[in-house]
């Protein structure tokens, strides 16, 4: 008999985050349970979506501890951020 390895579900955490190094503000994307409350600390960032000074859209993925599997419709919603995310960035106008 086969029995189904029941995996909790997790969801997509974005967390805008500033820095004086960096030429904009960038967003680091981490992976909740379900029932894990969302705060900045507890997402365990994999991936960072940044704009560069030439206004490219970087998607940096970090090394983890783990693997992290994701679903089609998780990379879907990142994509979708990282778009939003981008647009937002080029019409603020700002220069480093």
């Amino acid at each position: 008999m086969l029995v189904a390895a029941t995996k909790k579900m997790t969801k997509l955490a974005f967390d805008l985050l500033s820095d004086v190094h960096a030429a904009h503000p960038y967003i680091l994307v981490g992976l909740l349970e379900d029932d894990e409350p969302r705060t900045p600390s507890t997402s365990d960032p994999f991936m960072e979506l940044s704009v560069e000074k030439d206004n490219r859209l970087i998607l940096t993925i970090n090394p983890g501890k783990k693997p992290i599997s994701l679903t089609i419709e998780q990379w879907e919603e990142i994509a979708q951020e990282a778009r939003k995310y981008h647009a937002e960035i080029l019409d603020s106008g700002e220069e480093w």
